[in-house]
């Protein structure tokens, strides 16, 4: 899998930017969405384990668990 290209990085952020401003999200909020997004997805697409490590900058990691 290839990650992302930095041009398609950039048109997802200002998406996401934009459609925060619009709903008036407070920052605590943002990050609340983005991560329960970011869970829905790795569930969706079946990704149990999803690590991304972003050079000088820092490493996200999504663990599922199964369901009940």
């Amino acid at each position: 899998m290839s990650g992302i290209s930095e041009e398609q990085l950039q048109e997802l952020a200002n998406a996401i930017a934009d459609q925060c401003d619009d709903m008036e999200l407070e920052p605590e909020q943002v990050l609340d969405g983005i991560a329960r997004s970011l869970i829905a997805a790795a569930t969706t697409f079946g990704a149990k384990n999803f690590r991304v490590n972003v050079e000088n900058h820092g490493t996200c990691v999504v663990t599922t668990v199964p369901e009940m």
